[in-house]
């Protein structure tokens, strides 16, 4: 399995955290620790591997042309390394990180700084001493944390939030108008079978009376229509009017109150006598449809003949709605 890109096993020759031998300075601490995060950008290139692995020191120390123990003192204890190894070692760690997509993280010139730094600290130089401290202030003011960076930083994590925010949001939103859109295609699919629905049961012209008795079985003789003046109901018309009731009392119960008035409405006006008409009103009052009965009675009143009108108003009374027949003819005079 590869380890490329994995952090080198603690304990290891290049574990960060590996303990320095006494004695040294903090200086040398500083150029090894750098020195250390350079040999693990040093990787294995060789063609059997299949993946790029960590060198081991003695693989490392042959690459950078220095013995193995020479390179432990330079990682570990007080010996400095030269100019020449420190450049080696620099292009070494620099070829191998840009291949694997990695920073080198320190530039030659701060590599060489640090080793200018722990000579002076060896020595015991003071000028160079008072250099490595005003290095080590400079070091920290570039380090302390920038206001105006800190601010811009959350000025981004800020805005990046509300992007966030707008994106759920939109998110929702195109759900939420998905949802709509099936609702408003299922409420037209709805809306076409109810127009279907009634023009079926309005389609009166072939025969109007069989919408609402049933067509007469083959040969039978269709029924002769009565006078105006005749007020016997046979028991086809009681049928029929009471079917009209049931029709309408169905789609009352559904929720489609305008449905079940507009078949009531066409029913009795283009379909019904008056007789028939005055026995729909009372078999709604029987069924407790008063709503309906109510509307039927006024829009029967305002709009139909008067000898209709009267002639609803006289069943009514003697089907014992008296109420209602006086609604009608108060509906028939405006």
């Amino acid at each position: 399995m590869s380890t490329a890109g994995r952090s080198p096993v603690r304990g290891g020759w290049l574990d960060p955290n590996k303990p320095f031998k006494d004695g040294v300075r903090p200086r040398k601490q500083q150029l090894a620790l750098a020195l250390r995060a350079l040999c693990c950008l040093l990787h294995s290139d060789e063609p059997a591997e299949t993946g790029k692995r960590f060198l081991k020191q003695a693989e490392a120390a042959e690459r950078l042309g220095c013995a193995a123990d020479e390179l432990s003192r330079y990682l570990n204890d007080t010996r400095i390394p030269s100019q020449d190894f420190l450049e080696h070692l620099h292009k070494e760690a620099g070829a191998d990180a840009a291949v694997s997509g990695q920073d080198v993280g320190i530039t030659l010139e701060a590599l060489l700084t640090l080793r200018t730094s722990a000579l002076a600290e060896q020595r015991g130089c003071e000028h160079c001493q008072e250099m490595n401290g005003r290095i080590d202030s400079l070091i920290q003011q570039l380090n302390a944390p920038c206001a105006q960076c800190a601010a811009h930083e959350r000025q981004q994590e800020a805005r990046r939030r509300r992007q966030r925010k707008l994106a759920a949001q939109l998110r929702s939103a195109s759900s939420e108008v998905t949802r709509l859109r099936l609702e408003l295609a299922e409420m037209k699919v709805t809306v076409a079978d109810l127009k279907a629905e009634l023009a079926e049961k309005l389609a009166t012209k072939a025969g109007p009376r069989e919408l609402l008795a049933g067509a007469p079985p083959a040969g039978a003789q269709l029924p002769v229509p009565r006078r105006p003046g005749d007020r016997q109901l046979s028991a086809r018309d009681v049928s029929a009017a009471r079917q009209l009731v049931a029709q309408a009392e169905q789609l009352d119960g559904s929720g489609r109150e305008d449905l079940a008035f507009t078949l009531l409405r066409q029913g009795t006006t283009e379909l019904l006598t008056p007789a028939e008409t005055a026995l729909v009103v009372v078999e709604l009052r029987c069924r407790e449809r008063d709503r309906l009965a109510d509307d039927l009675i006024h829009v029967y009143g305002r709009d139909q003949e008067n000898q209709d009108v009267m002639a609803v108003a006289l069943e009514l009374h003697e089907k014992g709605a008296p109420d209602d027949a006086g609604a009608v003819l108060r509906a028939a005079l405006g």
